[in-house]
C-alpha cells in the first residue's frame, strides 16, 4: 500500500475559532484531533499545580509531545487533524517535515483580529479553570486591571501547501460539507 496519511492541520490566532473547527471536522471525517492545549492541560495535571507555577519550558515541552504525537501518526500512517495557534515560523519546520511523507492541509481560520480577542478573553472569563492550566495574558491582565489588551500580532503560516481559509464569524465560509468535500473529493 502507498497511501499517504493526511494532516490537517487546522491553525488562527487565538479566540478565532480552530479548537471548535478541528472538533466538528473530526467527527464529520472520522479523525482523531490532536490538540496542543489539550497535551499541554495533561502536562499540567501531572503536576497538579498551576502553570504559573511549572518551570518556563512547560509551553516547549508541550509543543514538543503535540508534534511528536503528530509525528508517530503519521508514522504510523493514521490520518489526523491537529490544531494549535501556532504561528509560521513555528508551523513551518514541522510542516516541511511533516509534508516528505503525508499529504498535508492546511486550514487557517480567519476572523478579525479584535472579534478573536474578544472571544478568547470571554473564553478565559467564563472558563475559569483555562487560567490555572494555560496562564492567558489577556485574561489576566484583564482581571488585574479591568483594561482589554489590544489583538497581539499574528503571522499565519504561508506555506507551500494546499491551503483553505476559513472564516468562522457566522458559522463557517465555505461551510464544512465543502471542505470535508474538498479534503475527501471520492468519499460518500
Amino acid at each position: 500500500m502507498d497511501n499517504k496519511p493526511k494532516l490537517i492541520v487546522v491553525t488562527g490566532r487565538p479566540g478565532s475559532g480552530k479548537t471548535t473547527l478541528s472538533k466538528e471536522l473530526g467527527k464529520l471525517l472520522y479523525l482523531p484531533v490532536v490538540s496542543r492545549d489539550e497535551i499541554k492541560e495533561g502536562y499540567v495535571n501531572t503536576f497538579n499545580v498551576s502553570h504559573d507555577e511549572l518551570p518556563d519550558n512547560t509551553n516547549r515541552i508541550a509543543s514538543q509531545a503535540f508534534f511528536k504525537n503528530i509525528e508517530l501518526l503519521l508514522a504510523t500512517r493514521v490520518s489526523m487533524i491537529a490544531e494549535a495557534a501556532f504561528q509560521h515560523k513555528v508551523w513551518e519546520p514541522e510542516i516541511t517535515k511533516f509534508a516528505k511523507y503525508s499529504d498535508v492541509v492546511l486550514i487557517i481560520c480567519e476572523v478579525d483580529a479584535q472579534v478573536a480577542a474578544d472571544r478568547h478573553l470571554e473564553r478565559g472569563m467564563n472558563e475559569p479553570n483555562r487560567e490555572f492550566f494555560h496562564r492567558d495574558k489577556r485574561v489576566t491582565h484583564f482581571k488585574e486591571t479591568g483594561i482589554v489588551l489590544a489583538p497581539a500580532e499574528y503571522e499565519p503560516p504561508k506555506l507551500e501547501v494546499c491551503t483553505i481559509k476559513v472564516s468562522t464569524l457566522n458559522g463557517y465560509n465555505p461551510p464544512l460539507e465543502e471542505i470535508r468535500k474538498f479534503l475527501f473529493p471520492s468519499r460518500p
